[in-house]
């Protein structure tokens, strides 16, 4: 029984391709910050960094679900609750946000000279996945002229491949930048946990912004990059409509931490953008990522799937992140101060 089980796993494991991989971990990371709403202490240890772990006091209503669900006077702490508190105690300097994005910058550049001349290690990710969609069983293209094969329905595009990870390049040069030139150097820290997540989560966005495109990636063997303007192509309907909202959120996002930078010592944010919400660029950032749902769609859809469970996770774990925000805002001006604004959403959260 334990072969067959073995036999079992090993043929799931060798059928699993790109798109469900990607899928699949970000549907998980979906759910372990969700659960993570189930103990606010704990999530108050792993998630607060920034201005938000610093000066800040856990509220009444929190230090009293702290004395009930993770020190209980009665009986000892749980090896779970064990686990995640010495967890919530491992931290590490918060200047290191800015290996996020450095880390990024460097993926998303890697996969664009890996795509643009089909190199070794694009060729060895491609070999080693099952079977693709093309009739036929095609593998690649065998032209010897350098040309550009469109891939089939389903499957994105070399140009909305290329154009998605170019995008994602530039909002990881733009946010090391306000890393390195704009935000203020500080004494604050942050969860090893948000450090871990942030790392695996931009590897995997590596992957994430071409693995629909792997049947186009297949036949494009010999991209005529000595001819750029054979790149070229009338933009798509998903394009026109999304390429906006990326520049737009990222010069509203630019501004909001240009603000937040100038602010002496966390005091309250007076920019146009503050004005209904207290997190904009958190907002903006929901609003970036979705661009890359649209930018990124394959032929013939709107949305690219993959992409859609990033979003679905960047805005779960920016919401968290905005309601921590919230209550570091109303510890340290007042809940009066903050009440006519917003989390993150203005209306709706």
């Amino acid at each position: 029984m334990d072969l067959m089980n073995s036999l079992k796993l090993s043929e799931l494991l060798t059928d699993l391709d790109l798109i469900t991989a990607v899928r699949f971990f970000y549907f998980n990371a979906i759910l372990i910050a969700i659960t993570l709403n189930v103990f606010p202490p704990f999530a108050r240890k792993l998630y607060t960094y920034g201005k938000n772990a610093s000066d800040t006091k856990p509220t009444k209503a929190d230090a009293k679900d702290e004395d009930k669900k993770i020190r209980p006077t009665s009986e000892p702490m749980s090896p779970l609750g064990a686990l995640l508190d010495t967890v919530g105690r491992l931290q590490v300097p918060h200047s290191w946000f800015t290996h996020f994005y450095a880390f990024s910058f460097a993926v998303q550049l890697f996969w664009l000279f890996q795509v643009i001349t089909h190199g070794r290690v694009l060729q060895l990710v491609l070999d080693s996945l099952p079977g693709d969609r093309l009739p036929g069983g095609i593998k690649g293209s065998n032209a010897t002229e350098p040309r550009i094969v469109p891939g089939p329905d389903g499957s994105q595009s070399l140009e909305t491949v290329l154009l998605c990870i170019i995008c994602m390049t530039m909002q990881s040069a733009r946010r090391l930048w306000e890393s390195i030139y704009i935000q203020k150097p500080g004494s604050s820290k942050m969860g090893i946990l948000i450090y871990i997540a942030g790392m695996t989560h931009y590897t995997m966005m590596g992957f994430a912004t071409w693995c629909e495109g792997i049947d186009t990636l297949r036949l494009n063997t010999n991209i005529p990059i000595s001819h750029p303007s054979d790149l070229l192509k009338p933009p798509r309907i998903n394009t026109l409509l999304a390429i906006p909202f990326f520049f737009l959120g990222s010069g509203l996002q630019h501004d909001a931490h240009v603000h937040l930078a100038s602010l002496v010592k966390y005091s309250l944010p007076i920019h146009p953008l503050f004005s209904y919400t207290l997190s904009p660029h958190y907002l903006l950032e929901c609003i970036i990522y979705g661009s890359f749902v649209v930018i990124g769609a394959p032929k013939g859809q709107w949305v690219n799937r993959s992409l859609l469970y990033v979003w679905i996770f960047v805005c779960v774990n920016l919401g968290f992140c905005a309601n921590i925000t919230r209550k570091w805002y109303e510890q340290k001006f007042g809940k009066k101060t903050v009440e006519d604004k917003w989390r993150m959403v203005p209306y709706v959260y």
